[in-house]
């Protein structure tokens, strides 16, 4: 154990040491910081033979096991719970998921949350990375389309209705694939320098995000994400073998439950969809309670003197700053903003129907003809990539 925590104080030094070399360009940083990541992760894994998948170190515990087993006993709070989130996640399309067993207000509760957080928490989520933080384009496809006027608001709302977030995520990954490909024919053609932004970018703490508030928010991600899935797990009367996180180096990625994998696919599609939809469900409502938590500190903050905002018109805001220089103050609105934004974002693209990916399970579950499960994830991974692109044409 002193070994792997002196493995560990001298990854984060050296950490350190590659985000703070002003002479090398921000992408090197990354690259270099990546490699060092790999090179600890491997340590872990060949020499202390951590159990891993696809290179990255799982660190296993069964303590948390007891908490979820006492969690589980409100089964009929947890249900509803999963029900709520099948609608913020496919709208109307739930009716279909769920054979038409979700309840009224079950439905309801799930359309008013998806409106919420689609119309305030995320264009909300957006503007805190991209102005705020300056991260860059983060999933630039999708707050194109939120933000784009032809579409209407009326167009928009219809896509969430029947759909839910996953169809109006879906949608943003394939229309701004669309103006990627557009771009690169008219350079290929014309000439014309290729100037589309790119559709996404990955998220490191330390790297684009600030790395204590980073690790702070992502472990909130994380521990709601898993927690869910684990909770609807036992709910269902599968065993949990373990749980745990997923750390990249020394860098947390992820999260993960280890169910009784077998049991689990034999579960009918209800409870197994229940199950699968649990965490983004979390991620989604804990993204809207934050938020309100977030916004009640940031209009407390200006009211007392601690923030000064200035606006452009209703929603813009044209300048912000901190008139108290008491650090933190900074640090609350940055972990607090981090934690809505990163919440929402891990949300709604886990929906996508991509590999290794909750969304992807859940159509698999529930459509039988295997070619359309197939035709869906092929097509939604092949722009899902390409809005990665435009960083290689830059």
């Amino acid at each position: 154990m002193i070994q792997i925590l002196l493995i560990v104080a001298i990854a984060l030094i050296v950490f350190y040491l590659i985000l703070n070399i002003q002479e090398i360009p921000g992408m090197w940083k990354f690259f270099l910081a990546v490699i060092e990541m790999i090179i600890v992760s491997q340590i872990f894994i060949k020499k202390y033979k951590m159990p891993s998948e696809m290179g990255l170190v799982l660190v296993k515990s069964k303590k948390s096991l007891a908490v979820i087993d006492k969690m589980a006993n409100h089964n009929k709070l947890f249900n509803f719970f999963a029900d709520v989130g099948n609608s913020i996640a496919y709208g109307l399309l739930s009716l279909v998921i769920m054979k038409k067993k979700a309840t009224i207000s079950a439905i309801i509760l799930g359309l008013f949350i998806l409106g919420f957080a689609s119309f305030i928490v995320g264009p909300s989520a957006f503007i805190f990375l991209f102005d705020i933080l300056n991260v860059g384009d983060m999933e630039k496809s999708v707050s194109t389309v939120s933000g784009n006027i032809e579409f209407g608001f009326w167009i928009v709302s219809a896509m969430l209705l029947i759909g839910g977030l996953f169809l109006f995520i879906l949608f943003g990954i394939l229309y701004y694939g669309v103006v990627i490909i557009a771009d690169i024919i008219n350079t290929i053609t014309f000439g014309t320098q290729f100037t589309t932004e790119p559709g996404g970018t990955l998220l490191l703490p330390g790297v684009n995000l600030p790395f204590f508030e980073g690790i702070l928010a992502l472990a909130i991600v994380l521990i709601v994400h898993e927690g869910a899935h684990a909770i609807l797990t036992r709910i269902a009367k599968i065993p949990l073998l373990s749980s745990g996180i997923v750390l990249f180096g020394i860098i947390p990625m992820g999260a993960f439950i280890e169910p009784d994998e077998k049991k689990l696919s034999k579960l009918d599609d209800e409870r197994q969809t229940r199950v699968l939809i649990a965490g983004s469900t979390s991620n989604l409502i804990t993204s809207c309670v934050i938020f309100t938590i977030f916004f009640l500190y940031v209009t407390i903050g200006n009211y007392i003197g601690i923030f000064q905002i200035a606006y452009d018109g209703i929603w813009n805001i044209a300048g912000f700053e901190f008139a108290v220089a008491f650090a933190p103050f900074k640090f609350i609105y940055i972990t607090l903003g981090l934690m809505f934004a990163l919440n929402f974002i891990v949300g709604a693209v886990n929906l996508l129907p991509l590999p290794l990916f909750d969304g992807y399970r859940i159509i698999e579950v529930n459509v039988k003809q295997r070619y359309i499960v197939k035709a869906l994830m092929y097509v939604t991974l092949a722009f899902f990539i390409l809005n990665f692109v435009p960083w290689f044409l830059k």
